[in-house]
């Protein structure tokens, strides 16, 4: 028996294939629409690139995903199987448990800009958006030290795609949002409303217009409950 727990039970084959560390979280980042290494990794910042590389080869040999090359580019494209699929309501089943039991679990080394920026790109209504392209200046405080790099982020809004961007992308900035990271956290994760999080600090600077869009763009105007961020909006 290598790595397994020396059982026919088919929950324990099953948890030998989904339970190894950061594959839950790697499913997450391939139900969440994510295809190429680079937005794989976007999502697990603390996943080195070596031990990424290893598991999706891990999972592709385990029948999860397949590697396509990529038309037209260099790289590979990554899809899961029906095999991986079939994952997915054990993927929103997990994250519903942890939105109703694990909301406690979060420290302050838990609060990742970066994370939460990729989290709000896969959150995002592109029907919503203006025609026009939106950029928005996140600057936040209360950063853990180990994540100060992502105190400062963008996020370029366009209909065709939203791009996560940590080093000024070089576009007019229309929106500068500012605030605590546990507080946009606690926004994201429905503990807060968008409207309570702005007597907590939380400010927007920009057109008055785009300022009262904003949340609803990012689907922060109201609550998810129990719904799982990462799964249930896809592409």
């Amino acid at each position: 028996m290598k790595n397994g727990y020396g059982q026919f039970c088919p929950i324990a084959k099953a948890a030998e294939v989904f339970a190894t560390r950061w594959t839950p979280l790697v499913l997450r980042e391939l139900m969440s629409g994510a295809t190429t290494f680079n937005n794989i990794h976007h999502g697990v910042p603390l996943m080195s690139r070596a031990l990424l590389v290893e598991r999706l080869h891990q999972m592709e040999t385990e029948g999860l995903l397949t590697r396509r090359v990529r038309t037209g580019r260099r790289g590979h494209e990554y899809h899961l199987t029906p095999a991986g699929e079939g994952f997915r309501a054990i993927v929103a089943a997990l994250g519903q448990w942890g939105m109703a039991h694990a909301r406690k679990r979060i420290n302050a080394d838990d609060l990742d800009p970066g994370m939460l920026m990729w989290a709000l790109r896969v959150r995002t209504d592109p029907a919503a958006l203006p025609d026009e392209r939106v950029v928005v200046r996140f600057e936040f405080s209360g950063v853990p030290m180990n994540r100060m790099r992502f105190k400062v982020m963008w996020l370029v809004l366009e209909r065709a795609g939203v791009d996560v961007c940590a080093k000024d992308p070089g576009y007019q900035i229309d929106l500068v949002v500012r605030g605590s990271i546990g507080t946009f956290v606690q926004v994201f994760l429905g503990n807060i409303t968008w409207k309570s999080a702005t007597s907590r600090g939380l400010s927007i600077e920009g057109d008055r217009k785009k300022v009262q869009q904003l949340p609803i763009w990012l689907r922060l105007d109201k609550a998810l409950g129990s719904e799982l961020p990462f799964v249930h909006y896809t592409a």
